[in-house]
């Protein structure tokens, strides 16, 4: 899956009810559930089981599984931490945490208990999605059913999507298309269970701030310092780039405007006391006239590099 946002994930958490191996992940913002057929050595169910991977690991468990083919048969190995997956590729030895996960099973049936079981399912194409990612940063949708358009609505900009329309013999309800999940989700408990209960939202970052111009100098300085010593990676000696060209800046607003200079200075401290430089970043280049969004999905296209 392209622009997973692997960064953004904590763990997945692998579970096996003995006929299925379940991958649960989440990024606060979606819940994400694969499931696959698995097949015991002897022939019996497995054991059920379930196991936590950090989200550091899932950069190289990502490329150790698209290291094999669609049809090959991997062996999953669960008797003791490490997690020890074997395939026709090698083997791969992930350690799993020990933190709680959050009740996936709950947060499903609560989402699905207003969905009216006797209603025809609406079939999207998902390939299609992807066309509105553009639409604008935050978008308003809705769907009244049936074989009506999806719409989307940004800011600056209206769209539509049609849904899918198969054989009308072969339409199913959303019981009968949730049916082939009722082993995995096991019975409705009746507790109700949301996103933002179970994932709170993170902690605002942290960043050192300077009130005064005296206090910044001094800062971008020693940032500059610290990040053109020999030996210092690309990105890190770029941010001694950056904090050099800001302090130059800085004293040349000094020059020019002393009061002005002191009051950037303060409300900049207070923009990173806020700790959402992020979102401030996003808005200042938007109204820049930048489309910030062909930034990010830049960023996250993969590259590849050929051995010379």
């Amino acid at each position: 899956m392209e622009g997973i946002g692997l960064d953004q994930i904590d763990g997945v958490r692998f579970e096996s009810d003995g006929s299925h191996l379940h991958a649960i992940a989440t990024d606060r913002y979606t819940v994400a559930v694969a499931r696959a057929r698995l097949q015991a050595a002897d022939g019996e169910p497995s054991e059920p089981f379930a196991r936590t991977v950090h989200g550091h690991s899932l950069p190289t468990l990502r490329a150790w599984v698209d290291a094999h083919r669609g049809d090959a048969t991997l062996t999953l190995t669960t008797e003791a931490d490490p997690l020890i997956l074997a395939g026709p590729r090698g083997t791969l030895q992930l350690a799993t945490t020990q933190e709680e996960f959050f009740a996936w099973r709950k947060l499903v049936h609560t989402a699905l208990a207003d969905h009216p079981a006797d209603e025809p399912c609406t079939r999207w194409t998902s390939a299609l999605w992807e066309r509105w990612q553009h639409a604008g940063r935050e978008i308003t949708t809705w769907h009244s059913g049936g074989t009506t358009p999806l719409v989307v609505l940004g800011a600056d900009f209206l769209g539509l999507q049609a849904p899918h329309r198969p054989d009308p013999t072969q339409a199913q309800t959303t019981a009968e298309v949730l049916d082939v999940w009722k082993a995995s989700l096991g019975p409705d408990t009746g507790q109700r269970l949301d996103l933002g209960d179970v994932v709170p939202n993170p902690s605002p970052r942290e960043y050192p701030t300077a009130t005064t111009v005296p206090q910044m100098s001094e800062a971008l300085l020693r940032q500059t310092l610290a990040a053109t010593e020999a030996g210092a990676v690309a990105a890190y000696a770029l941010s001694g780039m950056h904090a050099w060209s800001a302090y130059r800046l800085l004293k040349a607003l000094m020059h020019a405007d002393p009061d002005l200079a002191a009051a950037t200075v303060a409300d900049l401290a207070d923009q990173l006391e806020d700790g959402a430089i992020g979102e401030w970043a996003w808005e200042a280049a938007t109204d820049e006239g930048h489309d910030p969004q062909q930034w990010a999905d830049a960023r996250a296209k993969p590259t590849t590099t050929a051995a010379s």
